[in-house]
């Protein structure tokens, strides 16, 4: 992970880099849960060039050309599942679902979260965007859960989050469709808030915080509003987990 602070807006910017495969590996998921689990812990403050700096926007997005997250660490899931290990499986869903649950509710410091979206989301990366408040998607953008193709299921937030964006019978259609759409489509049926030409998502996402900033009480409140009118629940996505490891 490469990460970035503008001072200027107060702004973290996350950039995804896994290697060999951008998927979530182990190495991913660890520097997540250490550096965000710190954010949440310290109320949105961390240390930047020496001094203490308030995290008021986090975006999230990735270093690899043409791809977001292409999602699970799929030579992994298949070792353990060959090997019957419930409880590596248990754990890795366990600390994806932590780590976005962090950023749906704001690391519980009023914190905006955009996700930057610039190539394939797929799987566990459409999870992943959708955690965040906010989703921009660059005009070639794609999103996909491909699970069903596997005869599996997205168990990382799929359904409890794009359903609360779309309803749980068009969120169900998606999931269990695998097909791939286009951020227009998505952006038709309300899962992303905004598409942008190709190569002027990151501009367009800072002009919508300069553009929040000059209303920052009024956003700040319909936040929170927004969570608490349909809360997220811990318990349900680590639920979930408990679902997808069984199948």
């Amino acid at each position: 992970v490469d990460v970035e602070f503008d001072k200027d807006t107060s702004t973290m910017y996350w950039w995804m880099r896994p290697a060999p495969r951008p998927c979530f590996n182990g190495e991913l998921l660890k520097e997540s849960k250490e550096f965000e689990g710190r954010i949440e812990q310290h109320s949105g403050w961390f240390m930047h060039e020496g001094r203490e700096h308030r995290i008021e926007n986090a975006v999230y997005g990735s270093r690899t050309p043409g791809i977001f997250n292409l999602g699970g660490d799929l030579a992994m899931f298949v070792q353990t599942i060959l090997r019957k290990d419930r409880e590596t499986l248990r754990h890795y869903g366990h600390i994806c679902v932590d780590n976005m649950y962090r950023r749906v509710v704001g690391y519980n410091a009023q914190v905006v979260t955009y996700s930057l979206v610039q190539g394939k989301a797929f799987g566990g990366g459409f999870e992943c965007a959708l955690a965040s408040e906010f989703t921009i998607a660059e005009e070639s953008a794609t999103f996909s859960f491909p699970e069903v193709l596997f005869n599996m299921f997205p168990g990382m937030g799929a359904l409890s989050l794009l359903g609360r964006r779309i309803g749980r019978k068009k969120a169900e259609d998606i999931i269990m469709s695998g097909n791939v759409f286009t951020a227009r489509e998505m952006l038709e049926l309300g899962a992303i808030d905004e598409v942008v030409a190709d190569g002027t998502g990151l501009d367009a996402t800072r002009e919508m915080i300069k553009t929040r900033r000059r209303r920052r009480n009024a956003y700040r409140a319909i936040s929170q509003a927004k969570r608490e009118f349909q809360p997220v629940s811990h318990a349900e996505m680590r639920a979930v987990v408990e679902i997808w490891v069984d199948a």
